[in-house]
């Protein structure tokens, strides 16, 4: 009986929970939003700092704690979708997650500040490109391990390791400016489902919007 009731009451919090606006959002680093569904490419490639002569290409891209409680866990679900070569991590928001192919996944939970660096990085070998879905999810420590609590925002990263890598902008953000269905019909902007989405740089894309 312990158990039946404290598997309900557990319920009744995650409710609770989820009902509130989501506590966290993409950004830059002077704390700009990134708003959900946008399209980051990163153009800029450098030597890694360590000495290994590594090529490094750092997202730039932060978390942010958008109403102060310093007490959520939170973590980041990862959707590497193309992976030409090399290897990707993620250190989030402590443990790094070391990935080599075209996988999905979720760093460790963890607590953090108001801004904080989601340390997402490519290391190609040659060029080419990766692309990698992240979103931000509430998580709740469980007994059989963590439970999410409420769904964040969610953007696409884009590598591209070109001749010359960093000719252009070394980060550019394309956000969403118009929703459609697969037939073409204006949807609203919290239409759900499979859609297209319009980009502020003229691009159509398909995106699942939960």
């Amino acid at each position: 009986m312990k158990k039946i009731l404290l598997t309900i009451a557990l319920m009744l919090s995650v409710g609770s929970i989820s009902a509130q606006d989501f506590a966290f959002e993409f950004a830059k680093a002077d704390g700009t939003i990134i708003p959900d569904g946008s399209v980051v490419t990163i153009t800029k490639a450098e030597e890694a700092d360590d000495g290994s002569g590594d090529i490094e290409m750092q997202s730039g891209i932060y978390a942010k704690n958008v109403d102060g409680d310093d007490d959520q866990l939170v973590r980041i679900a990862y959707d590497v979708q193309t992976m030409e070569n090399g290897f990707m991590q993620i250190c989030f928001p402590s443990v790094c997650a070391s990935i080599n192919r075209v996988s999905t996944g979720t760093t460790q939970p963890g607590k953090m500040g108001k801004l904080h660096s989601i340390a997402t990085e490519w290391f190609p070998t040659e060029f080419g490109k990766c692309t990698v879905k992240i979103s931000l999810e509430s998580v709740v420590k469980i007994t059989t391990g963590y439970m999410v609590t409420d769904d964040g925002p969610s953007i696409t990263l884009q590598f591209v390791y070109a001749d010359p890598a960093n000719v252009g902008a070394a980060v550019s953000v394309a956000t969403p400016v118009a929703y459609y269905s697969l037939s073409g019909q204006r949807l609203p902007e919290k239409a759900r489902g499979l859609v297209l989405v319009r980009l502020s740089d003229g691009r159509v894309v398909k995106r699942v919007i939960k």
